[in-house]
């Protein structure tokens, strides 16, 4: 079975504080707040951070290529790996370029005084009227690049103040170690705890001024704490940021900030506005239209069943496992849509990926769940299906074709917006046109 890859829901991402601009003096407490709620680092961190901050509020100009790796681990196995990179580029006052160069896609912004252009694919753009400067691109960006991409901004933008992101908002900081980084590097390991749970570990190097070598975020306590769901016994969430090349003197060309169409190129109205022309292409998708296969399985609780047996219903397939937070998140969802539409013979039926039926059956007690799902031992179904990442939702209409494919989880509402949408078509014997 190929890597499964899984996408953090959009609940959970964030960046390491949400701060607005009134936030540039949050470090400053009124006259009601005491100084038990104000976070003070201790010297010796403040020693080591202070020269590194000050020299990138100071510049006037900067490059960096950071590496990105998101791991999910359970059971001490790593689950899903997968790697993206940040190219950025800024020169003050406020231009700077964040090429975000992803699996699956290649995401760039041109940000200028006067605009800002949204590169969505190769031929495909939008244009923002009202640019964000340098210092808000950090907390403000227009649409989402990468998970948790806060600390990256705050540590290669020019004329930023990192203070703002890596001192507010914390619960303590401390130096673990000042060995040399992987052996190699003079370098001062720090570790941070912040107040909604996240942690990091940051390792600098010891030049004058410092420059950043790696950016270790832990999200599974935050994923814990918040009480939205109910995260597996064994289940870590990470992010690592990875410097490969950084610094803030020399030439930056100005070329880097303009975005030059294309013949091809084709200019949207919005993000939305581009998505909603892509949505359901056929490409997504290798099954979309295909006639779904028939499979014959046993269920959690040793119910045998074929599709065959669902002739002429629409069927909700969503592949899942405990291990996948946003599957986690999704599943209750489609669930309670599909059994919206119950009495216009549509089925929702949650498969289970490749897990044992002991450790299921602990997990459905522990989320409350009231499902019997298909157990898919050894991924048979899934394959057959091309399930190669989950969450994955298929939708089949009446007539035995795949109509929908959902790849990862948007959040609530749209999700449950789609799903709506697909099935009051759907469950009258319509078609949906990207499955044509």
């Amino acid at each position: 079975m190929p890597a499964r890859l899984i996408t953090l829901p959009f609940l959970l991402v964030g960046s390491m504080l949400t701060l607005s601009a009134a936030d540039d003096v949050a470090t400053m407490p009124d006259d009601n707040e005491t100084a038990a709620t104000k976070f003070v680092a201790p010297d010796d961190v403040l020693e080591v951070l202070e020269p590194l901050f000050s020299s990138i509020e100071q510049a006037d100009a900067s490059r960096a290529t950071v590496k990105v790796l998101t791991e999910s681990v359970s059971g001490g196995q790593i689950v899903d790996s997968q790697e993206s990179t940040y190219q950025i580029a800024s020169r003050s006052p406020d231009r700077f370029t964040i090429y975000l160069k992803e699996p699956n896609q290649r995401t760039r912004i041109y940000g200028n005084e006067k605009e800002m252009i949204v590169r969505l694919a190769p031929e495909a753009f939008y244009k923002i009227d009202q640019p964000v400067g340098l210092r808000e691109a950090v907390v403000a960006l227009p649409l989402p690049m990468g998970p948790y991409p806060e600390p990256v901004l705050a540590l290669t933008l020019a004329s930023v103040d990192p203070s703002n992101t890596f001192l507010n908002g914390m619960k303590s900081i401390e130096i673990v170690d000042r060995d040399k980084f992987r052996g190699v590097t003079p370098a001062v390991h720090l570790k941070g705890e912040q107040d909604d749970a996240v942690t990091w570990d940051f390792w600098i190097t010891q030049d004058n001024p410092p420059k950043p070598l790696r950016l270790l975020i832990d999200l599974t306590p935050m994923l814990r704490s918040t009480g939205e769901l109910r995260v597996p016994q064994g289940y870590e969430y990470q992010i690592r940021f990875d410097f490969l090349s950084w610094r803030i003197s020399g030439e930056v060309p100005d070329s880097l900030f303009r975005f030059q169409p294309s013949e091809e190129s084709v200019e949207y109205e919005s993000l939305e506005d581009y998505a909603q022309a892509i949505a359901g292409a056929v490409n997504e998708h290798p099954m979309l239209g295909e006639k779904a296969p028939d499979f014959e399985a046993t269920t959690l609780n040793g119910k045998t069943m074929t599709l065959d047996d669902l002739k002429d219903k629409v069927v909700v397939i969503d592949f899942w496992a405990t291990w996948c937070v946003p599957c986690v998140a999704a599943l209750p969802i489609i669930q309670k849509v599909s059994e919206d539409y119950q009495d216009k013979d549509v089925v929702f039926l949650p498969l289970n990926v490749d897990e044992t039926e002991g450790k299921v059956k602990e997990f459905i007690a522990q989320q409350q769940w009231d499902i019997d799902p298909i157990m898919d031992a050894g991924g048979k179904i899934s394959e057959s299906y091309k399930a190669n990442a989950i969450p994955q939702t298929v939708v089949i209409g009446k007539n035995g074709v795949i109509e929908s494919v959902h790849l990862g989880f948007a959040g609530e509402e749209e999700l449950t917006k789609r799903l709506r949408d697909e099935l009051d078509v759907l469950s009258v014997g319509g078609r949906i046109a990207s499955s044509e």
